[in-house]
């Protein structure tokens, strides 16, 4: 009878020990950093690469490949793409980076950043720029309703996931102009909504992560200046971003850390 109290006792320790052990790790996550991507660091399908636009820098997809130290073969499968379809390339394709590629980049001291934010809360889709700013927010504008945030920031700008999620939409939405839609199971449901971009880096069914690049912004669809539309929806009701968000004025609070942590 000793010895099954003594075997209870054991089983329920271990019990304890790994669901505390759970738990400490889901709280690490809730509570962690969270990584940013900017204009070295990006990323796609889970690898740190870059997106590249090959017309613009007037190279080969070999050419590019080769600087970053990884096979042509390599780019040509993340980006689901056939020798055909390099003749008539008419948008960015990513680029993985290769380990030694990466050892170089933190030798010469760049580095990406991260921002503090709970599990249950968007970041804001625009990186820190003093060149950003809110040009129009939710509610009545010129007899009709503005359904989001507008933030006029340079065209080509890196434009950023919110939360985790799924991509249900990208593509041309009317005027919306070049949009994306992500749907966010782990927020209770949410959607949010991307506009007005110059070019999209994600299709839909990509996972993406929050803060990781999924467009370049622009002034597509019915748009007056180059800006993100940002909207958060709710069973397709919308929402006020800002309800989500750190206040604006404080800008996104960031510290900057290596490339392995």
């Amino acid at each position: 009878m000793k010895r099954n109290r003594s075997y209870y006792i054991i089983l329920v320790l271990i019990l304890f020990v790994v669901t505390y052990s759970a738990y400490a790790a889901y709280q690490k996550q809730k509570n962690g950093p969270v990584f940013l991507d900017n204009h070295v660091f990006q990323r796609y399908n889970e690898q740190w690469g870059l997106w590249v636009d090959l017309n613009a820098e007037k190279k080969s997809l070999l050419e590019k490949a080769s600087e970053f130290g990884i096979l042509a073969q390599e780019v040509m499968e993340i980006n689901h793409l056939k020798e055909s379809d390099l003749t008539r390339l008419k948008r960015s394709i990513f680029f993985p980076y290769s380990a030694e590629y990466m050892r170089g980049l933190q030798e010469k001291e760049l580095f990406r950043e991260t921002v503090e934010s709970p599990i249950d809360q968007f970041i804001w889709p625009v990186l820190p720029n003093h060149k950003s700013r809110i040009s129009s927010r939710i509610g009545r504008r010129w007899n009709t309703w503005h359904t989001g945030l507008d933030i006029a920031i340079p065209k080509n700008s890196i434009v950023l996931a919110a939360a985790d999620g799924v991509v249900e939409e990208a593509g041309r939405g009317g005027d919306y102009g070049l949009a994306v839609k992500i749907y966010h199971h782990d927020m209770n449901h949410f959607h949010t909504v991307y506009g007005h971009n110059q070019e999209l880096l994600v299709k839909p069914g990509d996972v993406v992560r929050k803060g990781q690049i999924i467009a370049f912004s622009g002034n597509t669809g019915k748009s007056t200046g180059p800006h993100v539309h940002f909207e958060v929806r709710f069973h397709n009701v919308y929402l006020n971003p800002e309800n989500f968000l750190t206040p604006y004025e404080e800008g996104v609070a960031t510290s900057i850390v290596g490339f392995a942590d």
